[in-house]
């Protein structure tokens, strides 16, 4: 669209097509501007004109963004957010009487960690401040993109899934800490008591947590240079569940320290027998979060509640 035609146009159908491509659903989207879905559907039409396109079309059961579409949704989810700054310029965040949703995806374990360190850093403060904890699925990418989700606590943001058609370029990133792999038994493992070796360690059935749905994991594919193999005997896309599952079996397990420290009590915790490379975590935010008073406020102090808690 020209420059030209910006001060002829209906600064409200920004606003339309903000949550038309954000819902892709009319009815859902007219009852977040406040009209009625017959007003959602001609603002729609007047955009398609606009635009020449279609913006969405229908596929199967649901709507789906076109190209068109899919290239307007960051750009006019942060011009809606540079709208909404205009009626918070005079604002300031006072954890003490604020209150709202404070949304941050990430998986099970971590979230284990980040509702452990709200409590310390956040909630004496902030009482009134909500936290909730989503998984970092496909099907919340659209969240992320509008802004709707305030942090990402992810080794990479690659882990989503994420559609070509977002730039994950696009979004700022602050390590927050460094995770080493470690190998669990139970405390009554018949070789919970022995030094592990790596013939032991094949020798024994092991544990996969794979949230993305792969066969193998890091280890497995360290393994794989060396000649050699381990056999899985359980795979799980949840963390927490495969601590249950060690719990209760003769299977090992080579996760995230945190992930273990969260029941240390119950395990035998030892080095793996072959050298596997630890990664960082990050906290990923889309830049219109940046300067915002309370999301800097509730990320500053959350990222040192959680660096601190696994250093």
């Amino acid at each position: 669209m020209a420059e030209k035609q910006l001060e002829s146009l209906d600064l409200n159908l920004l606003l339309s097509l903000h949550w038309i491509l954000t819902e892709r659903n009319i009815t859902a989207a007219a009852n977040k501007i406040g009209v009625s879905q017959p007003a959602a559907s001609r603002a729609l039409s007047r955009l398609r004109d606009i635009f020449d396109d279609p913006l969405l079309v229908r596929s199967g059961n649901e709507m789906a963004p076109t190209r068109m579409g899919e290239r307007l949704q960051p750009v006019v989810a942060h011009a809606v957010e540079r709208c909404r700054d205009v009626l918070k310029i005079t604002d300031t965040f006072d954890p003490s009487t604020q209150g709202g949703q404070f949304r941050v995806a990430c998986v099970d374990y971590v979230g284990v960690l980040v509702a452990a360190a709200w409590a310390d850093a956040i909630c004496p403060t902030a009482p009134d401040l909500e936290l909730d904890i989503i998984n970092p699925t496909l099907e919340v990418s659209r969240d992320l993109v509008s802004g709707k989700i305030d942090l990402v606590i992810l080794p990479d943001l690659s882990i989503m899934n994420l559609p070509a058609s977002i730039d994950t370029d696009q979004f700022v990133r602050r390590k927050i800490l460094t995770q080493r792999y470690l190998c669990a038994v139970r405390k009554k493992h018949p070789v919970a008591k022995e030094k592990l070796t790596l013939k032991q360690f094949l020798s024994l059935d092991h544990v996969l947590v794979t949230p993305e749905g792969a066969k193998v994991g890091i280890v497995d594919r360290m393994l794989e240079d060396k000649g050699k193999a381990r056999k899985i005997a359980y795979r799980t896309s949840s963390f927490l569940l495969a601590l249950p599952i060690v719990k209760k079996t003769d299977c090992i397990i080579t996760a995230p320290e945190s992930l273990l420290q969260l029941e240390k009590e119950n395990f035998r915790i030892s080095t793996p027998p072959l050298s596997v490379q630890g990664f960082s975590m990050f906290g990923g935010w889309h830049p219109n979060w940046t300067h915002d008073e309370r999301h800097k406020w509730v990320r500053d102090r959350l990222f040192s509640a959680l660096s601190a808690s696994v250093g």
